[in-house]
């Protein structure tokens, strides 16, 4: 069994208000959402049926031009560590385009406060993401990967 549409519906429906660092939660579309936080995060959570899943993404700005081979780098290296990130990966969206953190959540017995857990956490690593992505990272040290704020399970 996989999570469904329905279930995604009623979780999105609880989420805001039961969540008080989400400012909004719209609705785009009947499988897609937009989870906007207080501080500048935006999570969408699509649901997918093939497999049936929630997909989450954040965008978190485009790359300094001057090291973007280095910031680069650093997004794949932090894709090979899968098992210490929980399944948090990195992307850009096309060339030059913004970097995105992508979360898959496949669990047919989601509740409200797993998916609370699950977006507050994203949003903890997001901002970590998106001073590196966006600083000059000559100046600022590496996103902490391998330790705890880098970690989704509820």
């Amino acid at each position: 069994m996989s999570i469904s549409l329905e279930l995604t519906q009623m979780l999105m429906q609880e989420l805001g208000p039961q969540t008080p660092e989400i400012d909004a939660v719209l609705q785009q579309d009947d499988s897609n959402w937009v989870l906007v936080f207080e501080d500048e995060t935006s999570i969408v959570v699509e649901w997918a049926d093939t497999p049936a899943r929630l997909v989450l993404t954040s965008s978190l700005g485009r790359a300094n031009e001057d090291a973007q081979l280095g910031i680069y780098e650093t997004l794949l290296s932090y894709n090979l560590l899968w098992q210490e990130t929980g399944g948090v990966r990195m992307a850009i969206d096309g060339p030059q385009g913004e970097v995105m953190m992508i979360y898959d959540l496949f669990d047919d017995h989601l509740t409200v406060a797993d998916l609370q857990t699950v977006v507050l956490n994203l949003t903890s690593i997001a901002g970590i993401w998106r001073d590196y992505v966006r600083k000059d990272p000559r100046n600022s040290s590496l996103p902490p990967i391998g330790n705890e704020s880098v970690h989704l399970r509820a």
